[in-house]
């Protein structure tokens, strides 16, 4: 045999060995520590709430999701053939002392940048012509979901005219 056979074939012994000590090496790599793990827990829808009310700062009707555990979260609704749906923005600032737990306290609201004033009217207008509304939320955390369909019935909101129109809270867990 000529040399460049013998490197040729060194070659290919050298390759098989990496690649078989690759793959025992990645057999017996210890799991990382507990604190590093992800969670398993998916995150979890807890309340929607639609509400309404004129003169205060900011807009007049108000849909929110608050959930546990998660990283984005996502609305979508339709109502005699239309569709909207939108991603939510998660509101740091706004606080529901009701909702027992840190994570689930603050909501998350459609963008009304993108999609979220169409989410809400559509609301709006399903509440008022059928006296019900039918919203989907997403909530997501890497990659575990909890997909919803929340059923928004005007018979069970609160209703306070003209200070609180329209005031529901619908609890999903």
């Amino acid at each position: 045999m000529r040399a460049t056979e013998w490197s040729y074939i060194a070659g290919r012994v050298l390759v098989a060995v990496l690649i078989a000590s690759g793959v025992l090496a990645g057999a017996v790599v210890p799991p990382p520590p507990a604190g590093a793990q992800r969670s398993e827990r998916p995150p979890k829808l807890i309340q929607l709430s639609y509400d309404e009310s004129s003169g205060d700062i900011g807009p007049d009707r108000q849909l929110a999701a608050f959930a546990r555990r998660t990283n984005s979260l996502r609305f979508a609704t339709s109502y005699n053939e239309h569709r909207a749906s939108a991603p939510g923005k998660y509101r740091p600032n706004i606080t529901d002392t009701d909702i027992h737990g840190e994570e689930a306290s603050h909501p998350w609201i459609p963008d009304r940048d993108h999609g979220g004033r169409r989410v809400v009217r559509l609301v709006h207008r399903s509440l008022f012509h059928r006296g019900f509304a039918k919203v989907s939320v997403h909530a997501r955390s890497d990659d575990l979901v909890d997909a919803v369909r929340v059923r928004i019935d005007r018979s069970d909101c609160a209703s306070d005219p003209p200070l609180y129109p329209v005031s529901c809270e619908v609890r999903v867990s």
